[in-house]
């Protein structure tokens, strides 16, 4: 008989993994663009669920690619001065090509029919109009050694080389990031669909929090500790466009208010974080209230320090999938469990195709021989660039020290060298 394996996940990539396929993505609503500076700002980086697509040919016609002179390959025959019959400037259409001269260009402006490349011009000599009072003429030029060896379609941007008319601009799935704020624009995007962002409920239990609903006691007893993961999970949700984060509640350890509690935030929301009441104490409901509740426990403990008793569930609907994370109540194992699986998760929910994580590698200044059986997460303070030092606390309830950090790695079990490790920034 096979033993019954400790964990269900040997790691925190096949638990987020797990809860993925579980979750859907969040609604489509369709926004009307506007000209003004805020329309376009509330747009930035709101999740595409539809591509954009070009409406006409990037360039719209050929253009050029220099400042100089548009002319057809016969044109260079010519040994002596040439007139220069007309102008190409962005934003007016083309001169005609001339049979008896040339004409100027502009970086940008269309390229007239019937020329087939553009000559620099630091390849010509040129000569001013012989009269300043001649309104007519444009000058004169003649050719260098160098322009006579350009070859056809020479500086010219070709229509359309960037992009076809109709083709995908930007991919559904991203952000609409400032570049593809762009993209939106140069191609006339009038309305754009969007993924709804993720509602997130946050749901802290504990009796000894000094309060859920009213101010903090000044000062408080002993027996008593701010609400400080409901601080915590906040600032990591916070300024993300694609969320939409409630207001904190708060559960105090009754089973019954729990449950009211939970239906209340599963009801309402697409993701529900919770913090406390998930390990192997008395008052520890929370496994027991999600199965109440109708959630699939998908794993509940994982091979981690901090955060061993974290717990993921999903709760199906008719209407949606409601992700649920349940967070051990040390403020240094909720905050960065929430970091870790929670913040990954969300982008999945708000549509995003690249929601996996891929963390840049930061090498340890200093390890010590210490290992763990565990994945260990561990906060670190950058010093350089790749580089950073451990920020050792005193525990999963030092705040002080986890505040002393600029986020942390993950060091698989049983390690102890350098690195390098991913590292996840808060």
């Amino acid at each position: 008989m096979n033993a019954t394996p400790k964990f269900a996940f040997d790691s925190p990539e096949e638990a987020i993994d797990a809860l993925s396929r579980r979750i859907g993505t969040t609604g489509v609503q369709r926004v009307e663009i506007g000209e003004s500076h805020d329309s376009l700002r509330s747009l930035h980086r709101r999740v595409l669920a539809t591509p954009i697509l070009a409406d006409r040919d990037s360039p719209a016609a050929d253009v050029s690619a220099m400042d100089g002179y548009a002319i057809r390959e016969s044109d260079l025959l010519n040994e002596g001065p040439i007139e220069v019959t007309g102008e190409s400037v962005p934003g007016s259409p083309p001169p005609s090509a001339s049979d008896t001269g040339v004409i100027r260009i502009f970086t940008g402006a269309i390229v007239p029919v019937g020329c087939d490349r553009v000559i620099q011009r630091e390849h010509t000599d040129e000569t001013a109009p012989a009269s300043a009072s001649d309104s007519h003429s444009l000058g004169q030029i003649q050719w260098t050694d160098q322009a006579k060896s350009i070859p056809a379609g020479a500086n010219i941007r070709r229509q359309g080389e960037n992009l076809s008319a109709g083709s995908i601009a930007v991919e559904a799935g991203l952000e609409l990031t400032s570049p593809r704020l762009a993209a939106l624009t140069n191609f006339g995007v009038q309305q754009v669909d969007l993924h709804k962002p993720v509602r997130v409920a946050v749901l802290t239990t504990g009796d000894e929090l000094a309060s859920g609903t009213a101010p903090d006691q000044s000062p408080l007893p002993p027996w008593k500790i701010r609400n400080s993961n409901a601080s915590a999970l906040l600032g990591l949700l916070t300024n993300q466009p694609w969320i939409d984060c409630a207001p904190p509640m708060h559960a105090v350890d009754e089973p019954a208010a729990l449950l009211t509690a939970v239906q209340h935030a599963i009801e309402h929301h697409d993701v529900v974080l919770m913090t406390g009441g998930v390990s192997m104490g008395d008052y520890d409901y929370v496994p027991r209230i999600l199965r109440e509740a109708g959630a699939e426990i998908v794993f509940h403990k994982l091979p981690l320090r901090p955060g061993k008793p974290i717990l993921g569930a999903v709760h199906q609907s008719d209407s949606k999938s409601t992700l649920i994370l349940g967070l051990p109540g040390n403020p240094v194992s909720a905050t960065m469990g929430a970091r870790r699986f929670a913040m990954p998760l969300i982008r999945k929910l708000a549509g995003m195709t690249n929601w996996e994580e891929f963390p840049p590698l930061v090498t340890l200044e200093e390890v010590s021989e210490k290992t763990l059986p565990l994945h260990w997460l561990r906060g670190v303070r950058l010093t350089q660039p790749g580089r950073a030092a451990l920020v050792i606390g005193k525990g999963s309830g030092d705040v002080a020290t986890l505040a002393g950090t600029d986020g942390f790695i993950e060091m698989p079990p049983h390690a102890n060298h350098a690195g390098p490790w991913p590292y996840f920034a808060w």
